[in-house]
């Protein structure tokens, strides 16, 4: 199992391409893991070497030490970044990952060569649908004692999970084959990923990127769902009036996870 200790903290590492090109990183989202960038290891193979990583907490990577927050894991990853890239990166982004790439390339702009981002949060305010569905369960798993409470809920959980996950995430005439989607849910239902999940639900929300991409510099592709229930499409209105060097992409019967519902088209892109 491909194991990385950075600083004292282990990441478990999905690797593929060439060792001695340009590294591109890829960034999950919120309740995911490596596996929700991989319809997009192979093509980025070809040309780099590719690190799929589970962000502390998720997939098989142990859990920061503290409370998670945006900045530790840009933190974490720029320190990734220093010992394994010879050069500036690419970063990929979904969701969450999106948020923590915009934020890595505001603060260590001389490790980010460039962007690809997927519905990533900008504003830090999830849609409507999400905050009435998930916010109650992620507060309750925030509060004091939140091990006992995690435990308590996560038959909650794990019960909703089908019934929104579809509508929120994908769109009503998605692409997304069978197989992908149970994979994804099953990200998703990880049984000990309460703390992190009510963590890092908090910290999206704390986090609003609207003042830093007036002044970012890096270049960066952003792809969007036209029909995305997860992170609306007011945050893509943020991104075209408030970046001037990204290039926006509205992406028909497409939801909040594009890359698996419209894979060829992404490869066009």
């Amino acid at each position: 199992m491909p194991i990385f200790n950075i600083n004292g903290q282990d990441v478990h590492i999905i690797e593929s391409g060439h060792p001695g090109r340009q590294v591109a990183l890829l960034i999950h989202g919120w309740s995911s893991s490596w596996y929700a960038m991989s319809p997009l290891i192979g093509l980025m193979s070809q040309r780099f070497r590719v690190m799929a990583v589970d962000l502390p907490g998720y997939g098989k990577s142990p859990k920061l030490n503290k409370r998670t927050t945006i900045d530790d894991y840009v933190d974490l990853l720029a320190d990734l970044l220093e010992t394994e890239a010879d050069g500036p990166v690419v970063l990929i982004g979904h969701s969450m990952g999106g948020m923590i790439s915009v934020h890595m390339a505001a603060k260590y702009p001389a490790l980010v060569e460039r962007m690809v981002l997927i519905c990533p949060t900008i504003t830090g305010k999830l849609s409507t649908y999400i905050n009435l569905v998930v916010f109650p369960v992620t507060f309750a798993e925030s509060l004091p004692f939140s091990k006992y409470i995690s435990k308590a809920v996560e038959g909650a959980v794990v019960g909703l999970t089908d019934r929104i996950m579809r509508p929120a995430s994908f769109a009503e005439r998605t692409g997304i084959t069978e197989e992908d989607y149970i994979r994804i849910r099953a990200d998703a239902r990880r049984p000990d990923q309460g703390t992190v999940r009510a963590e890092c639900f908090s910290a999206m929300r704390d986090n609003n990127l609207s003042e830093q991409i007036k002044n970012l510099q890096t270049p960066a592709l952003v792809l969007w769902g036209a029909e995305d229930n997860t992170v609306p499409l007011r945050d893509a209105g943020v991104v075209a009036d408030e970046w001037p060097l990204a290039d926006l992409r509205i992406l028909p019967k497409a939801g909040h996870w594009p890359h698996f519902e419209q894979p060829d088209t992404i490869k066009r892109l």
